[in-house]
């Protein structure tokens, strides 16, 4: 299971790339780490969210306006919910589904986290 402390290298970093694949979408971060994500996510500000899957490659558009921006913080909400905040009230929430596959996988300095729900 992730740590805070492996979740604190997100912070302060910035937003460098999405890799669109079949089947997933893959953000990049200048600290080195990355999410590989396969399942829905939703980003913007908080009074209005844009919803988007990691397994529709038409929906990584959204994630565009995030690009080049600094992560203030990097936490797990519920348990699952992978939130990344960044300045001016912007979010990315990762929500897993619950089909007991990975949903998202975390990758740190420490290693490989897969998020899996049921």
């Amino acid at each position: 299971m992730i740590t805070n402390d492996e979740l604190l290298e997100f912070n302060q970093s910035i937003f460098t790339g999405v890799i669109v694949g079949v089947g997933s979408l893959v953000l990049l971060f200048s600290s080195g780490t990355r999410i590989m994500i396969q399942c829905p996510f939703q980003c913007g500000q908080k009074a209005h969210l844009f919803e988007g899957h990691g397994e529709d490659v038409a929906t990584s558009n959204l994630l565009f306006p995030f690009l080049n921006l600094k992560i203030k913080t990097c936490s797990i909400l519920d348990g699952e919910i992978l939130e990344l905040a960044f300045g001016n009230q912007r979010y990315i929430y990762i929500i897993p589904e619950s089909s007991g596959f990975e949903s998202y996988v975390i990758t740190t300095s420490r290693g490989d986290y897969p998020i899996i729900t049921y």
